[in-house]
């Protein structure tokens, strides 16, 4: 060899690559159902916690701030007196027989009627359910009736007459005569939208 010639050299070697950080076990790779669950911070809990009580608090205020109390207020019932039935009911100028006054003339139903008025303290019309209880002198149960309003426009009053008839169950051997009072025993108002 010759002093001219380049010396060879070898290539310098590669640097090392970085080692990885240290992975999962290769078991918990395998099978993701037992790898271990992650519980929610506490920041959760109380957000969630926290949405609850203003959800709550939101509802009750609107209840509150509806304006239409409780509709049993709604209802008011007074008098109350037995009658012999005075066949209002009966026609014989039309083409059915069941309503012929002669079928009636041997009737001497009586009825107990009182007076009832339902007002609409809401904001919107509403419909109105209402069970009226009877009760004897002594305030036992004898019977219950319907009555209701269709509608009724806010601030509205529907005011009629009802009764406990011939048809109305009576409780424990009871009759109609029986009946000292009544008293409005249930009441549901539904609002409507229009």
């Amino acid at each position: 060899m010759t002093d001219n010639t380049p010396e060879r050299t070898e290539p310098a070697p590669a640097p090392p690559y970085p080692s990885a950080p240290p992975g999962p076990p290769l078991d918990i790779l395998a099978s993701p159902k037992t790898a271990p669950l992650r519980r929610p911070g506490k920041g959760a809990l109380i957000a969630a916690a926290a949405v609850v009580v203003l959800l709550a608090g939101g509802g009750l205020a609107w209840w509150a701030l509806a304006g239409d109390g409780d509709p049993i207020d709604h209802v008011e019932v007074s008098g109350g007196k037995l009658t012999s039935d005075d066949n209002e009911d009966c026609d014989d100028t039309d083409e059915f027989t069941y309503n012929d006054c002669d079928s009636y003339s041997e009737s001497d139903d009586t009825v107990y009627e009182f007076d009832y008025k339902i007002t609409n303290k809401g904001d919107e019309p509403a419909n109105y359910s209402v069970i009226v209880n009877a009760f004897d002198e002594d305030g036992d149960f004898v019977s219950q009736t319907y009555i209701g309003s269709v509608h009724l426009a806010a601030g509205k009053t529907d005011s009629d007459e009802s009764e406990f008839d011939e048809y109305a169950t009576l409780e424990d051997g009871h009759e109609l005569s029986d009946i000292e009072s009544v008293k409005v025993a249930w009441v549901e108002r539904m609002a409507l939208a229009n």
